[in-house]
């Protein structure tokens, strides 16, 4: 068997990154010792012949199994890298999203221990915080992308969402700009996972704002406690005086409470009309909506008292009530 033709890849394949300036040499002193190459000579001579020796180019890449020198040469002159990926989910706040991408190997962490207003400063945003401003997906990224620019993709991508939907809201709508839809969109993507639920839970915030009621919204509550919400939301809890405390404080938060996906958002730009004015959680991630205070009591007294437990909320159960 011909030297180029003979595997110096083990089964299972290799990763590895090319740096710059990495030559030939080094490559196959690196292939002696994490592959199966028994001659490092005579694969810097074939490298050197083919030219593939002057053709490196940086990144990491993924060696095959079985590879050959000759298909090792090919993988690391082509230019195809590995990409990465990382998911930015529904309904993460930014806390949320720095806390996974501090564990990723693969990112540069130069946004770890940093607040939402340096995290915003870090990505040359006009806003005092990311939050709500990232588009929920799927990136892919290469080895040694700072996290920055991996959230200046998600953002650049909610902007081109947000300047394709908002033309397209419902009249009448009380938002002053895309930022106020995005703020209530986050509380209604917290509110429910329900589809059908969020125009309407939409239209109950709207509706509150309009009538210039609080809009009593627990999830707003707890963002006003991040980074160090315990995971129950305690009757105290609604008596903190933060920016975010939707039972103290009239009208909208000052953000976003987490980042909204399409579907909320849409909703949010798109809510139903309904004479309901209240909701509760029912306890199997559905609510019970109410047009009156006295329903709404009711409501209350089937789905929420009778707890013995102090604390009124855990986890992601969310209610509205007055």
């Amino acid at each position: 068997m011909r030297f180029e033709n003979r595997p110096i890849i083990l089964n299972d394949g290799l990763t590895y990154v090319v740096e710059p300036g990495t030559n030939i040499v080094q490559l196959a002193s690196d292939l002696e010792k994490y592959g199966d190459l028994k001659n490092t000579f005579f694969f810097e001579l074939y490298a050197r012949l083919s030219g593939a020796a002057s053709e490196l180019k940086a990144g990491e890449y993924y060696l095959k199994g079985n590879s050959t020198p000759s298909q090792v040469l090919a993988t690391l002159v082509s230019g195809k890298i590995v990409y990465h990926p990382f998911t930015l989910v529904n309904g993460w706040n930014i806390y949320d999203v720095i806390k996974v991408m501090n564990q990723d190997p693969d990112l540069i962490h130069n946004l770890k221990g940093k607040t939402p207003k340096e995290i915003a400063k870090a990505m040359h945003l006009k806003y005092s915080s990311p939050e709500g401003l990232l588009y929920p997906d799927t990136y892919y990224f290469t080895l040694h992308t700072t996290e920055s620019s991996l959230l200046n993709r998600a953002y650049k991508k909610m902007n081109r969402y947000m300047n394709t939907v908002w033309p397209k809201r419902a009249r009448g709508l009380p938002y002053h700009n895309q930022y106020q839809a995005l703020i209530v969109a986050s509380m209604v993507e917290k509110e429910s996972a329900v589809v059908k639920e969020r125009p309407i839970i939409a239209d109950v915030i709207l509706k509150r704002l309009k009538m210039w009621m609080p809009l009593q919204i627990d999830s707003a509550v707890i963002y006003g406690l991040e980074p160090h919400f315990s995971g129950n939301l305690t009757r105290s809890d609604l008596q903190r005086k933060t920016p975010y405390n939707t039972y103290t404080r009239y009208g909208l938060p000052p953000t976003p409470i987490a980042m909204p996906g399409p579907v909320a958002i849409q909703a949010a730009l798109h809510p139903v009309k309904t004479k309901a004015l209240y909701f509760v959680a029912k306890g199997d991630g559905s609510h019970e909506f109410s047009s009156t205070l006295e329903a709404q009591k009711k409501a209350v007294d089937r789905y929420q008292l009778g707890s013995k437990t102090k604390p009124i909320k855990k986890g992601k159960q969310h209610e509205t009530k007055s």
